[in-house]
């Protein structure tokens, strides 16, 4: 049995660029195995991509997302809104955490207050709740410095559906970062993710394949 490979640092120069370089180390590299659902997924563990500018060539050609699709998810990520009612929501979970705390503020005013903070920190896992449910967040975690005199991000996924959810995601945090750095007062910089387990679903598989081999 192969041994499964475990981390990967790709240097991306925007979202389309970390996407598709992604998919390309998870495709070529990654490990089938069968999830806890009974679903099939090649999976590459501790995918870590650093994105110099979110802000050009945000999103791929090949999704099916399109802008006012991903602007509805960005409203809703910095909002905190749930007008679908889904059983949870990231925004509502950095804005109205356990129903007691807008961590988003919290954030927001971390930074105001000292530049080189180390506590801007937001997470979307609530024990009580999540230990007791199926449906539980993949992204764990936000933290937010201020170094070279931007506001840089970093996002652990637990989770991550590579293929179907990373340029969404990728797109609704770049305008989350912008909405807490104009608040600090200050630019936005580079975003990092954290995939713990970055994988491909197989009912994605064949348009992957076609993407990455170029067939």
């Amino acid at each position: 049995m192969t041994e499964q490979l475990v981390g990967r640092i790709i240097k991306a120069n925007s979202i389309s660029d970390a996407w598709y370089r992604g998919l390309n180390i998870i495709w070529k590299h990654g490990t089938k195995i069968t999830d806890e659902r009974g679903t099939e997924i090649k999976e590459f563990l501790n995918l870590m991509i650093v994105i110099k500018d979110p802000y050009t060539n945000q999103i791929p050609a090949d999704i099916s997302w399109n802008t006012e699709r991903l602007e509805e998810y960005a409203k809703q990520l910095i909002s905190g809104d749930n007008l679908q009612d889904f059983e949870y929501t990231y925004g509502q979970r950095l804005r109205n955490w356990n129903d007691e705390i807008d961590q988003i503020q919290y954030v927001i005013d971390k930074l105001k207050n000292n530049s080189n903070t180390r506590r801007a920190t937001a997470v979307t896992w609530i024990p009580s709740i999540d230990t007791k449910v199926d449906e539980v967040p993949c992204m764990i975690i936000d933290d937010l410095k201020i170094r070279n005199g931007r506001v840089n991000l970093t996002t652990l996924f637990r989770s991550h559906d590579f293929a179907g959810a990373y340029p969404a995601n990728l797109y609704g945090l770049s305008k989350l970062l912008e909405y807490i750095a104009d608040r600090v007062g200050l630019k936005p910089g580079k975003i990092t993710t954290v995939s713990v387990s970055a994988h491909i679903y197989n009912h994605d598989w064949d348009k992957i394949e076609q993407i990455v081999e170029g067939v």
